[in-house]
């Protein structure tokens, strides 16, 4: 070499690997098979490329084609980047929703047969995303398009944005995404569990299915759904005042639970939180498709002590400011706006009915020649049936006792928080707001393709963590720090460096692949990537 050659460097970051997933799994194959498509790059492609830029780069789609050129997807797919424009991938977005459901019936039934995934429990949570802007509506002779943006109760508070929610079904093995549901922005979560069902009918082998959701399940109708398809369900109880008072004629019942949470496994037995439990059967009559149904299930209550000791001080917190507010009442009495036995009655309702606490003030005001009196006082009795009930939850669930006793029940619900931890992903780092499009087609179309992005960090973290059998790995966080459950996320990052030398001389071009650090070669290894994977790599970029 002399001065005459010149030495560039292309990040590409974990591409390799993603390149990797993408073969096992066949995306493109089976996007190419199952969806219809006139553009000039094949649909399976342009999906890979969505999905590697949401792992790699997860900004607003937006100019995907320049990042596709300087990342080095472009190179491996042998496309200019000009082929891949915003327009090619918004058209792609919209013939995706069309199709996405047979898609994703085609993708889990290969990730069951390619890793061997265990779908017998299923994890199932709605969340929510902002919008900002102006979006198409429906004309009196179009159907609604979905997900229809509106204004509806978002995670955030907010009531001047717009939003769309998208439902999700994580496995227990991996919290694995396996399908999802795009839902309008005033969606009631109750009423989407029957529709989820039926998708999970569609998508899943035939086989006795666990679904776990949390409160908003617990409808007759969905229950009695799950069970007429043979199925059991897991789920937090509505703690309706029914309920309420039929825990306090059982209260003396509650026994310690042998179950703590996984996070305090290092704590001696006498420093983890306590759970106390106790259960009653209980009775759901209704039909189902025009067809008498009974089911009896499991009502267990479930007692934390540090939920109790969180809701007692809240309870005191709020108290405390209604009681600050009834004195500043008392004191205005006759003054500013509570002139009137109506204005002040106003006002303490207003302070009463801020918090649930509010139902333990009583008062009494009258008026006589002109002259307001207010008495008022906290009942002690009311104060103590909220002490009663503080830290506890309902579960309700058709799993035997014999092989679910409730210790295991509860730790089961506990695992809920899989799709918790999806939605942080999807939220986080692989940016699923700002979302820049105006179709509701194209916005279903996009979070297709989160979740499948999803799909392959998932089972990236789930290889990592089952290789590793609990024992932590070194390296991968900084001063040599020790990670007993690597993350997806952390994976990524860790391959963030990883860059393309390129070599031009004399008018030709040369490109190699720098060196992996050894932490990144043990994760290499840890994923089971075999050499050849990273020959063929290096072969379609030009290497």
């Amino acid at each position: 070499m002399d001065a005459s050659t010149r030495f560039e460097t292309q990040t590409v970051g974990a591409l390799p690997l993603i390149e990797h997933y993408f073969e096992l799994l066949s995306i493109d194959k089976v996007i190419d098979e199952v969806v219809p498509w006139e553009g000039g790059v094949p649909l399976g492609t342009l999906v890979e490329i969505m999905i590697a830029n949401r792992l790699l780069n997860p900004k607003a789609l937006f100019r995907i084609g320049d990042w596709a050129g300087k990342s080095g997807v472009a190179d491996y797919y042998n496309l200019h980047p000009e082929q891949i424009n915003d327009d090619l991938l918004g058209r792609g977005l919209e013939r995706l929703a069309e199709h996405s459901q047979n898609v994703q019936t085609a993708l889990v039934l290969k990730m069951i047969k390619t890793f061997e995934l265990d779908v017998s429990q299923i994890h199932y949570d709605i969340s929510d995303v902002e919008l900002y802007g102006a979006y198409e509506t429906a004309t009196a002779t179009e159907p609604p398009p979905t997900p229809l943006p509106t204004y509806g109760r978002t995670k955030s508070g907010r009531k001047d944005v717009k939003q769309i929610q998208f439902g999700l079904n994580v496995t227990n093995d991996g919290a694995v995404p396996i399908g999802h549901l795009p839902l309008d922005g005033n969606a009631a979560e109750t009423k989407t569990h029957l529709e989820n069902l039926k998708q999970l009918d569609r998508v899943l082998p035939k086989g006795q299915l666990l679904y776990i959701a949390d409160t908003k399940l617990d409808s007759p109708e969905n229950l009695l759904a799950i069970a007429a398809r043979k199925g059991q369900f897991l789920c937090g109880g509505a703690f309706m005042p029914h309920l309420q008072r039929e825990f306090l004629k059982h209260r003396k019942e509650l026994k310690r639970v042998n179950y703590s949470p996984q996070s305090q496994s290092h704590l001696p037995p006498e420093e983890r939180d306590a759970y106390y439990a106790c259960e009653i059967e209980d009775t759901l009559n209704g039909t189902v498709d025009g067809e008498y149904r009974q089911l009896k299930y499991r009502l267990i209550f479930v007692l934390s002590e540090a939920k109790a000791k969180q809701e007692a001080q809240t309870r005191e917190r709020h108290v405390a400011k209604i009681r600050e507010q009834f004195e500043t009442i008392e004191r205005n009495l006759g003054k500013y706006n509570l002139k009137t036995q109506d204005a002040v009655i106003r006002r303490l309702e207003q302070a009463k009915g801020k918090y649930v606490e509010g139902k333990v003030f009583e008062y009494e005001v009258t008026q006589s020649r002109d002259k307001l009196r207010l008495t008022w006082k906290i009942n002690p009795q009311t104060v103590e049936e909220l002490k009663q009930l503080e830290g506890l939850y309902v579960l309700k669930t058709n799993l035997t006792k014999t092989a679910y006793p409730v210790a295991e029940v509860l730790s089961k619900y506990k695992e809920q928080s899989q799709v918790e931890r999806r939605f942080s992903n999807l939220k986080g780092p692989l940016a699923v707001a700002p979302m820049f499009l105006e179709k509701p087609s194209r916005m279903a179309g996009l979070l297709s393709i989160l979740v499948w992005a999803l799909m392959v960090m998932a089972l990236m973290e789930r290889e990592i963590r089952r290789r590793l059998k609990g024992k932590p790995l070194y390296g991968l966080y900084p001063e040599n720090r020790p990670s007993p459950a690597p993350t997806g996320t952390a994976l990524l990052e860790c391959f963030s460096t990883v860059c393309m030398v390129i070599i031009k001389h004399h008018g030709s071009i040369t490109r190699r692949l720098a060196q992996f650090t050894p932490i990144q070669y043990k994760l290499i290894e840890l994923l089971a990537i075999p050499p050849t994977a990273l020959q063929t790599f290096k072969r379609r970029c030009g290497m």
